[in-house]
């Protein structure tokens, strides 16, 4: 019995001691972690390589990122932040690209690496890209997308084009993203991408009904359009021609031909064989695309229409383009047009060019030989069409004539009272100090007002003409004396916004090129949106040569509005655009 219970003894030592080894390793162990530092990245950093620690370290490591950016005022090159980066970018990228986190650590994870806006993020970003799932990942490939634009990272072109041709802006989800994938592509805007691009521009559009799939294919045509005019692509002037001559990518339009007007001089002579009738293949493209938009069964009208679509098209996009060297083509087609609304279309354009006697004559005496019923795409009258483009000759010697027309002109009252009050209403932007007495005849004329009583034509303008008169006596011809008023903060207002507006008219009229410099400083105080426009196009009309400098301020300007997301400023500086394109192709 003794020697069983000696037996028992050291059998129980030898299980006591075993459990307190055991404990004893338990506190040593417990020491050390009680030991690591919790504020010490690195602590975090070693923790990422336990899936069982992985989501707590990254959501700690991503805090000590976001207290850095607090401590450094969001300056990503801060004291606090760049040396927390040098210590935690590589290790959570290497996380993210091994692809083994859940799917709410993997989204954070992305997130944080855009936000550090860190290049040795980019493999993490790249993979986001390439692990697009259509309604599912959207909010990854918006993080990812914003960085990629950001840094301009071409390693992400190919992944980033390929993120492109999936997302389907039809699609609900894709309406939380799509808007970042364009940023991105015109900041990466890789060279490689051109023919890519230029396939898609060309693919046709043959049921407009579709209205998902025609969502889809503008999105990618207008986006592809756009990046080929940002490339100058030469080789695109062809297919962007054709996108401008297909109805059914009408809402591409504009797109394509600002692009054009990038490309500037190269895209000048394709327009002008278009214009002439010399290029049979595109001339033969347009007539089959206006057919197919009018329909199964085109009326003759619609036929006849089809025969001679590219002349007002080829028309616009010179004009747009604004050289000088379009000037005569112009002029030329416009002696050999007879279609009333082709001519009318042609002599719009010709206000788009450095003025000369010869675009200004041609310009009036297209106008007074149009019957007064005239309309022109889509339905406007083009008799008002062109009286308000006379406006952009920014030329005083117009106001006589206009007075003289518009009091001459004989019809029936619905015709000629539109364009009396259009007539009165540029009189006023253009007329200098000494012309007050010749516009007041037209101002004065005896006309049946909207209620049907008797009226006069400036009825309607009292408050804009009294604050033109009163402009025009506080700055008699001092251009510098318009700059203040059109930068004045009273004149921002819609209630008073004429009187920027006639001042922004007589800069163009009264300046010489060196106050364009002085107009884009004033930019910051022209808020108002109809002010900003005629002051950018009175730097147009101040440079008939173009000048790659000014353009590049004012795409300054834009740029400005766009990275910090100011919807209401990105609206304003709308016409920007065709004016740097323009002041750029002119200068080529």
């Amino acid at each position: 019995m003794i020697r069983s219970v000696r037996r028992i003894t050291p059998l129980l030592s030898s299980l006591l001691l075993g459990v307190a080894a055991v404990s004893s390793v338990t506190v040593v162990a417990g020491t050390l972690v009680g030991c690591a530092d919790e504020n010490d990245p690195s602590t975090w950093v070693k923790r990422l390589d336990n899936p069982a620690t992985t989501p707590a370290a990254v959501n700690r490591l991503v805090q000590f990122f976001e207290d850095a950016m607090t401590r450094d005022n969001k300056d990503r090159n801060g004291p606090t932040v760049k040396p927390l980066l040098d210590k935690i970018i590589e290790p959570l990228t290497q996380k993210c690209v091994a692809g083994d986190l859940d799917e709410r650590t993997n989204s954070k994870l992305i997130k944080f690496i855009s936000d550090t806006r860190d290049p040795r993020g980019a493999p993490c970003l790249i993979k986001a890209l390439k692990d697009y799932r259509p309604d599912s990942t959207e909010e990854d490939v918006r993080w990812a997308c914003r960085a990629i634009g950001a840094m301009k990272l071409k390693e992400a072109a190919g992944p980033l084009f390929e993120t492109f041709q999936k997302v389907r802006t039809s699609k609900p989800k894709a309406g939380a993203m799509y808007r970042d994938v364009y940023d991105a592509m015109k900041q990466v805007n890789d060279p490689s991408w051109e023919p890519q691009l230029i396939t898609i521009i060309s693919r046709p559009i043959n049921d407009p009904k579709d209205i998902p799939n025609l969502r889809d294919e503008l999105f990618w045509q207008i986006t592809s359009a756009e990046l080929l005019g940002l490339q100058k692509s030469e080789k695109a002037v062809e297919p962007l021609l054709k996108m401008l001559l297909s109805p059914n990518k009408s809402q591409g339009h504009m797109t394509a031909m600002l692009a054009l007007v990038k490309i500037g001089k190269p895209a000048v002579q394709p327009v002008i064989d278009l214009l002439q009738g010399n290029s049979k293949e595109l001339i033969e493209y347009s007539k089959i695309e206006q057919l197919k938009s009018a329909g199964d069964k085109p009326t003759n009208e619609q036929k006849k229409a089809a025969e001679t679509a590219h002349i007002s098209q080829s028309a616009l996009i010179l004009g747009t383009i604004g050289r000088a060297d379009s000037a005569a083509p112009l002029l030329a087609a416009l002696g050999k047009s007879t279609d009333d609304a082709a001519k009318a279309i042609i002599a719009r354009e010709l206000s788009k060019v450095p003025k000369s006697q010869q675009t200004v004559e041609a310009f009036q005496q297209t106008y007074e030989k149009l019957p007064l019923n005239t309309a022109i795409p889509p339905g406007i009258g083009a008799r008002e069409t062109l009286l308000e483009a006379s406006g952009t000759f920014f030329d005083a010697s117009f106001v006589p004539w206009i007075v003289k027309t518009a009091l001459e002109a004989k019809g029936e009252e619905a015709d000629v009272a539109p364009i009396r009050d259009v007539s009165l209403a540029t009189a006023m932007k253009l007329m200098g100090p000494d012309q007050v007495a010749e516009v007041d005849k037209l101002y004065n004329k005896a006309q049946t007002g909207a209620d049907g009583k008797p009226s006069t034509v400036g009825k309607a303008f009292e408050k804009e003409y009294t604050m033109a008169k009163a402009l025009l006596g506080e700055c008699k011809a001092d251009p510098e004396c318009y700059l203040t008023k059109v930068s004045d903060s009273a004149n921002q207002q819609k209630d008073t916004q004429f009187k920027g507006i006639k001042a922004a008219y007589m800069m163009g009229i009264y300046g010489k090129p060196e106050l364009r410099q002085k107009i884009i400083d004033a930019m910051p105080k022209i808020t108002n949106a109809a002010v900003r426009f005629v002051s950018v196009t009175a730097i147009d009309q101040l440079s008939p040569q173009g000048d790659a400098d000014i353009a590049q301020k004012l795409q300054a300007i834009v740029d400005e509005a766009e990275e910090k997301r100011n919807e209401e400023m990105i609206s304003a500086n709308a016409p920007f655009k065709t004016v740097i394109y323009r002041l750029n192709a002119r200068a080529q």
